[in-house]
């Protein structure tokens, strides 16, 4: 058998173990998958790209030297292991929407209104469109605007576009249980159901995607610019009432029946998007088929699944190496010392929350990944040490994560857009975002302590 099959049924096997997990609460299962996580690491070690080896190795060396000066190496790397279980269930989910996404008449529809708008609305535009494509597809909907930010765009329109896609993406972390960090801080912070941060969590995502196109316009936008990107060609389309229908069923549907699980099974949300994802992306992609009967039939949808599983290698180590870190760092610190540490901001919203926002987002400038901060706050700083409502607290991490990532250097975000526009990475994360991100985090934190402040989440 080919290694690249053995690796993608490696993959795909941790994944149903950790599904059954979670149905059937077996142990045995989440040791399995753990276990399965260190093979598929060494089968695909020499392929991932070096600069995700390097920082990986470098997180998961970290985590493990300090768990091994307080007696605890074995337990942080089955702990650190076990808390990745979770990512790799998301990223094999937006695999599994990546291809018909790439393919649906109703989002090549959006694509194609969101290039050919002009400049004065352009901007909004792509990042109102950003934002709602990463909600329900993440980086697979991220993927279809890349065209207007390819290497032929003229380099100051591909900035100012790329920010709007970025920036608008990265907003989604705030309510969206399709991201990665939206769901693992959700699991993380107990005692909060999205249910109940998600209608905040959306009107702050709005806000952001307005104030990214307010600091656009303030700031940063100079001069004329050139009237259209690449990939914009023929007559500008529009969308109609039946594309508006489309969409609404596509994001009802996958919404709708991921949240059923979440609130009716009271599963995690990464285990029940890993349920529903195959099974939507399938019936997507018939339903596709029956228009165009060049598209991906089934069988084509699930060998193309299979054969991309050993693909995440790099996304594999990088999110085990953060997490082992965060379980090292933790290891370290007991919760009594560190309440000690913040027993100045303990109760005062308006200090607690901002600190809190800008620990995130200033360790992540540093390359420090988000996923790191929040194993750790969660670990050692429960929200009752700051005084906050376990609510506020989730909102304050969700709201950042992307604001983090997009200002991270080894982020999936910026990496994707390094590779897409061509542009340096740490050109993207701190000339592109963090700027913007600087300015979000205050705006944020006002919101907050106002919300806070007026007990939307009770004392």
């Amino acid at each position: 058998m080919h290694l690249r099959s053995v690796s993608a049924a490696l993959y795909l096997a941790l994944c149903a173990l950790t599904i059954v997990d979670a149905l059937a609460d077996w142990p045995p299962a989440v040791w399995a998958a753990s276990s399965l996580v260190v093979v598929f690491l060494v089968l695909e070690g020499a392929r991932i790209a070096r600069l995700q080896a390097l920082v990986g190795l470098a997180l998961a060396g970290s985590g493990l030297l300090i768990a091994a000066t307080q007696g605890a190496l074995a337990d942080t790397l089955v702990d650190g292991l076990r808390r990745t279980l979770p990512f790799l269930l998301l990223f094999a989910s937006v695999t599994w929407l990546q291809i018909p996404a790439a393919q649906s008449p109703a989002l090549l529809k959006v694509r194609a209104v969101a290039l050919a708008q002009p400049p004065g609305r352009r901007f909004a535009v792509v990042g109102t469109a950003a934002h709602f494509l990463g909600v329900a597809f993440n980086l697979a909907g991220l993927s279809l605007l890349t065209p207007m930010v390819s290497r032929e765009t003229p380099p100051s329109l591909r900035e100012r576009l790329g920010r709007a896609m970025v920036q608008g993406f990265g907003a989604g972390t705030a309510w969206s249980p399709f991201y990665v960090g939206t769901a693992v801080i959700l699991s993380a912070v107990p005692g909060v159901r999205w249910i109940e941060v998600a209608p905040v969590g959306l009107g702050l995502a709005l806000l952001l995607v307005v104030w990214s196109w307010g600091f656009d316009r303030l700031f940063l936008r100079r001069g004329a610019q050139p009237t259209q990107p690449s990939g914009r060609t023929g007559p500008p389309p529009r969308l109609t009432g039946g594309d508006a229908r489309n969409l609404a069923v596509l994001l009802g549907v996958l919404f709708g029946a991921t949240i059923l699980l979440v609130e009716g099974l009271l599963l995690s949300i990464p285990v029940s998007l890993a349920i529903v994802a195959p099974l939507f992306a399938l019936g997507w992609a018939a339903v596709i088929r029956t228009h165009d009967p060049e598209a991906n039939a089934g069988r084509v949808l699930i060998r193309t699944v299979y054969s991309k599983m050993p693909d995440l290698r790099g996304e594999t180590l990088l999110f085990a190496g953060a997490n082992i870190l965060g379980v090292g760092v933790a290891s370290a610190l007991t919760p009594e010392t560190v309440a000690g540490a913040v027993d100045t901001v303990a109760g005062i919203a308006w200090l607690a929350v901002p600190l809190l926002m800008l620990g995130m987002v200033g360790g992540s400038m540093l390359g420090l990944h988000p996923v790191v901060f929040v194993v750790l706050v969660t670990s050692v700083l429960p929200p009752e040490t700051l005084g906050l409502t376990p609510q506020i607290m989730a909102l304050a991490m969700m709201s950042m994560w992307g604001q983090s990532t997009n200002s991270s250097p080894f982020s999936a975000t910026s990496l994707f857009m390094a590779r897409i526009t061509g542009d340096s990475n740490w050109r993207i994360a701190w000339r592109w975002n963090a700027p913007f991100a600087v300015t979000a985090t205050g705006l944020l934190a006002l919101v907050l302590v106002l919300i806070d402040a007026l007990g939307v989440y009770g004392a």
